[in-house]
């Protein structure tokens, strides 16, 4: 090994960028990539052992754009712990910001004030969480008629994320919406997807901060503020708030205008912290997620475990709603474009596509798929391909494990945007969802927006048969059904589908009926609108027509 070598840790974007811009920036370097799961899974502690550990060239940080580093000032000083020359961040745009060991002096009045600023709003917000009480806000009993059934919280301004199931699950949400018939505008602290509903953009404009903590909860001020100004004199049906880290901003705007809070809950975050991403400050993140749970009016889960879960802290029954999420079935259809992506990506017509899309990590089951392929790259003679879309903290180290295949009968994608993602499912043969079980024993919770993306292309599935995944999907009719983390199962059920398509064409076949039956967004929408009292003015004037003597209306 060189003695001068260069460390990089991919924060965001695609690492042939990475590679790009160290080998034209530091030749001769040995380049030695830093795993991003273990420094998130070791907590501060270990991220500061691991960083004293580094000597060489330089640490680069790399992103896809430079408004991707949530913690700026946290990585400029990292250069006083680690034994690098110097601490660079770099992107894909060819923007760079260099830091020495004797950067500091002049950074030091920021992070002083930066200091002093997260201190204080830690403090404060745990004063404000706790004045919220444990109860939904008093509704107002003489509302006008509504102009809007739901005002749609986004309150996640560190949230860059172009694709994935967060935004699936947004972009079909309103896209429901609109079908189901329903009147919304949106608040966000970053631009959604697609335009169906008028949008307010609340960027965060806090400039001393060190902590992303820390930001994500004097946001909610901010963002509470900024959107109570803008629905003045309006009447809203509910405030709609898609449940994260260190947020209560739906909580705060209930009960200022006096309107019942939806919250959209996917999963404990607390749960997720502490199984997936070690906590900074998780009694704060706690908190909140209690003051949102119990102060909420109507809670959607996506999982039957999801409410028993709720169920089990107290949450009344009447108050939850289970609502798997869905699929647009006319924009997930087969023949959408799948010939173009096999051009594209040099695939011919009569090649086996096996297609993963999804986040790289451990739940998703990356790690079991990995190893799946390098055995039916081994031993099947069917000629197969595969096609890895998405990426995640295991992004770097699936694709060294399968740098043999990578580019040939490997290819990994990175992040697609979502209007192209089913042009690839329409390019692929075979679609698989290899979830595990989750790692304290605790029922599967998740409802993949994938898992119905799948379905409506009419493709051969392989699944595990986990909880929520098998009551969606039927073991032979709709989907071939595996071994949660069985690897021998998972190679047999993709060999099986390979060597069969008139199996594929029939599962296939089965699984869009089912989507379009139970699971569209159009659907997903309206049982949330169902479930939401309204006072429309369409609605009042139905009623009070019902109520008039059949002579006034003739």
């Amino acid at each position: 090994m060189s003695r001068d070598p260069v460390y990089i840790l991919m924060l965001s974007g695609a690492q042939e960028d990475a590679e790009r811009y160290v080998v034209s920036n530091y030749a001769g370097c040995d380049r030695i990539f830093l795993s991003k799961r273990e420094l998130r899974e070791s907590g501060w502690r270990g991220q500061v052992r691991g960083l004293r550990k580094l000597q060489g060239r330089a640490l680069v940080f790399f992103v896809q754009n430079l408004s991707d580093l949530q913690e700026p000032q946290l990585v400029a000083w990292s250069s006083l712990l680690h034994r690098c020359r110097t601490t660079v961040v770099a992107d894909a745009d060819g923007s760079v910001l260099t830091y020495g060991r004797w950067s500091w002096p002049w950074m030091l009045p920021k992070v002083i004030l930066s200091s002093i600023s997260d201190s204080f709003v830690l403090l404060a917000s745990l004063w404000l969480i706790r004045l919220i009480g444990s109860q939904p806000a008093a509704v107002n009993a003489n509302r006008r008629p509504q102009e809007i059934d739901l005002a749609y919280l986004y309150p996640f301004p560190l949230d860059k994320a172009i694709a994935g199931g967060a935004m699936s699950h947004v972009e079909g949400f309103l896209s429901g919406l609109v079908l189901a018939g329903g009147t919304c505008e949106i608040f966000s602290g970053r631009p959604l997807p697609g335009r169906h509903f008028t949008e307010h953009a609340i960027p965060a404009k806090r400039r001393f901060y060190l902590l992303r903590e820390s930001l994500a909860l004097s946001y909610n001020l901010r963002f509470v503020f900024a959107v109570r100004k803008l629905l003045r004199g309006r009447n809203v049906g509910a405030v709609y708030q898609r449940h994260g880290r260190f947020v209560v901003g739906g909580v705060l705007l209930s009960r200022w205008l006096r309107v019942p809070l939806v919250l959209e809950y996917n999963g404990s975050e607390v749960w997720g912290a502490k199984h997936w991403d070690a906590p900074r400050f998780s009694r704060w993140m706690q908190l909140c997620e209690q003051a949102s749970l119990r102060c909420a009016h109507h809670v959607v889960v996506v999982s039957d475990p999801s409410k028993q879960e709720l169920l089990e802290q107290g949450i009344p029954e009447e108050r939850i709603l289970v609502n798997p999420n869905g699929v647009d079935p006319d924009v997930f259809h087969p023949n959408c474009g799948g010939n173009e992506i096999r051009s594209e990506l040099g695939i011919a017509k009569d090649e086996l596509v096996i297609t993963f899309v999804g986040t790289f990590d451990r739940w998703h089951g990356v790690e079991v798929l990995v190893e799946a392929i390098q055995e039916l790259l081994r031993t099947s003679s069917l000629g197969m391909r595969f096609l890895l879309i998405g990426d995640g903290p295991l992004h770097a180290e699936a694709r060294h494990q399968l740098q043999t295949y990578a580019g040939k009968q490997v290819l990994f994608t990175g992040l697609v945007p979502h209007a192209r993602v089913p042009a690839h499912l329409d390019a692929s043969d075979i679609l698989v969802s290899p979830h595990i079980p989750m790692p304290d024993g605790k029922p599967f919770f998740g409802s993949p927006t994938k898992l119905f993306e799948y379905m409506a292309m009419a493709k051969g599935i392989v699944a595990s048969q986990l909880d929520q995944l098998a009551r969606v999907l039927e073991h032979g009719r709709s989907a071939w059904l595996v071994e949660p983390g069985n690897v021998r199962e998972l190679v047999s059920a993709i060999d099986l589908l390979a060597g069969n398509p008139g199996l594929r064409n029939t599962l296939g076949h089965n699984a869009r009926n089912v989507a379009l039956e139970r699971h569209t967004w159009r659907q997903n929408a309206g049982r949330v609108l169902d479930f939401v009292p309204r006072t429309s003015v369409r609605e009042q004037a139905s009623a009070a027509l019902s109520v008039l003597p059949s002579s006034t209306l003739q």
